[in-house]
C-alpha cells in the first residue's frame, strides 16, 4: 500500500528527528528545520497530504506559514499546528491561519498517530464526496444538456408552425441543425410538384446526395447506416450526416427530429391545403366575373330585342289596318310580353346580386389570409427577440 506524504517542520533538531522516526514507518516523511527549506520541498512539487508544523520556528511563526500555503496551489493538503502553549489564544490562532488539528507538547506519539490517521480518513471522505459531487455536476450538466437539445427541438417545432413556404421551413431547420453542429440535408416532395433538395453547408445537395436521398425515401421512417441517419415523411425527407450511434446526444436528435419531421410533413399539408385554397379563391373569382360580364351582355342584347319589337309592333299600328278586336288582342301580346322582361329583369338583378356576394366572401377570405400571414410575421419576429 502507498504510503501518504508528511511534511515536518520544527527548529529542534532532536524533536525532529524523534517525530521522524515514530512515523516513518506509517508515512514518507520530509524534514525541514527552518521555512526555507520547507519551501524548497514544495518546489519539488511534491503532494504531502499533512504538514506538520511547530508554531515557533525561529523568529518565524508556524501559524503565518500556514496562513500563507492558503493561497498557494501545491500547498499540503492538511495542516496540524503543534505548540508548547495550549492555552485558547494558541488554538483560536490554528483555527483562523487554516490549520485543521492543534496539538500541545510534549506530544503523545499515541495521540499524533491517532490524529494523523483520522486526517487521512477525514480527506478520503472529502475526496469522496468532491468525486460525488462531480459525478452529480456531470450528471445535472448531461441533463442540461439533453434539456436544451429537447427545448431547442421544441422551439423549432413552434418556428415551423409558422412557416408559410417551403423556403421558410428549410432556413428554421438548417439554424436548428447549425445551433446543434449538425450537417444535413433536406428533400420536400410536394403533390404534383417536382421534388425540393437542399443542403445545409452548401445550399443545393451534390447529385450523390440527390440520389441518395431519393433511393432511401422509401426506407422505414427512422433508417441508420454507419454515421448517417434518414428520417422520412411522405412528403419530406431530413438526412444527418454526422450522428454517431450509440452515443446519448444521438439519442436525443433521434427522439428530438423523430418529431421535427412529423410536424415539417404537417406543416407542408397545411401549405398544400393554402395554396390549393388560393387556387380556388381565384377560379372561383375568375368564373363570378365572367358570368356577370355574361348575364349583363344578356340583359343589355335583351333590352335591345325587346325595344326593337315595341318599336315595330308600333309602327304597325299605322299601316294596318286593324279592327278593335285586333289593336287588343296584339296590345294584350306587347303588355304581356314587357310584363315577362320585367320579370327577367327582376331575375337579372338577383342573379347579380348573389354573383358580387360571392365576390364579397372571396375578398374578405383572401384578407383574413393576408392578415394571418402578418400575425405569423410578427410572431416570428417576437420569438427572435427572446
Amino acid at each position: 500500500m502507498k504510503k501518504h506524504n508528511l511534511l515536518i517542520i520544527d527548529d529542534d533538531l532532536e524533536y525532529l528527528q524523534l517525530l521522524a522516526e515514530s512515523l516513518e514507518d506509517d508515512y514518507e516523511v520530509k524534514c525541514a528545520n527552518n521555512l526555507t527549506v520547507a519551501n524548497d520541498l514544495l518546489k519539488e512539487k511534491i503532494n504531502f497530504d499533512i504538514a506538520l508544523v511547530d508554531e515557533n520556528i525561529g523568529d518565524d511563526k508556524g501559524s503565518d506559514w500556514i496562513l500563507l500555503q492558503q493561497k498557494i496551489d501545491n500547498s499540503p493538503t492538511s495542516f496540524v499546528l503543534y505548540s508548547g502553549l495550549a492555552t485558547e489564544e494558541a488554538i483560536l490562532k490554528g483555527l483562523e491561519c487554516g490549520a485543521d488539528d492543534f496539538l500541545a507538547k510534549p506530544i503523545s506519539l499515541l495521540t499524533l498517530h491517532s490524529k494523523l490517521a483520522h486526517l487521512i480518513a477525514y480527506q478520503d471522505k472529502i475526496h469522496h464526496f468532491e468525486k460525488e459531487i462531480k459525478s452529480k455536476e456531470n450528471v445535472i450538466n448531461i441533463s442540461m444538456a439533453q434539456a436544451s437539445k429537447y427545448g431547442s427541438c421544441m422551439q423549432l417545432t413552434s418556428k415551423l408552425n409558422h412557416c408559410m413556404t417551403y423556403e421558410h421551413i428549410r432556413d428554421e431547420v438548417f439554424s436548428y441543425f447549425y445551433s446543434m453542429g449538425l450537417h444535413g440535408c433536406i428533400a420536400f416532395y410536394p403533390l404534383n410538384e417536382k421534388p425540393l433538395f437542399f443542403s445545409a453547408q452548401k445550399g443545393l445537395c451534390s447529385p450523390v446526395e440527390i440520389e441518395v436521398m431519393e433511393l432511401l425515401k422509401v426506407k422505414p421512417r427512422l433508417y441508420q447506416f454507419g454515421d448517417r441517419t434518414i428520417f422520412n415523411h411522405p412528403q419530406v425527407s431530413i438526412f444527418i450526416l454526422n450522428l454517431e450511434q450509440g452515443t446519448v446526444d444521438t439519442d436525443i436528435f433521434i427522439d428530438a427530429l423523430a418529431s421535427v419531421i412529423e410536424c415539417v410533413g404537417a406543416r407542408m399539408a397545411f401549405i398544400a391545403y393554402k395554396d390549393s385554397l388560393v387556387t380556388v379563391q381565384q377560379q372561383i373569382k375568375q368564373a363570378v366575373n365572367s358570368t356577370k360580364k355574361m348575364v349583363e351582355i344578356s340583359k343589355h342584347h335583351q333590352q335591345e330585342v325587346m325595344n326593337e319589337i315595341v318599336q315595330k309592333i308600333g309602327f304597325s299600328f299605322h299601316v294596318l289596318d286593324l279592327n278593335m278586336e285586333q289593336e287588343e288582342y296584339l296590345t294584350e301580346l306587347v303588355h304581356n310580353a314587357l310584363k315577362k322582361h320585367s320579370q327577367d329583369d327582376v331575375n337579372f338583378l338577383e342573379v347579380i346580386q348573389l354573383l358580387d356576394n360571392a365576390l364579397i366572401s372571396v375578398d374578405q377570405l383572401q384578407t383574413l389570409s393576408k392578415e394571418q400571414e402578418l400575425d405569423i410575421n410578427e410572431l416570428d419576429d417576437e420569438d427572435e427577440l427572446f
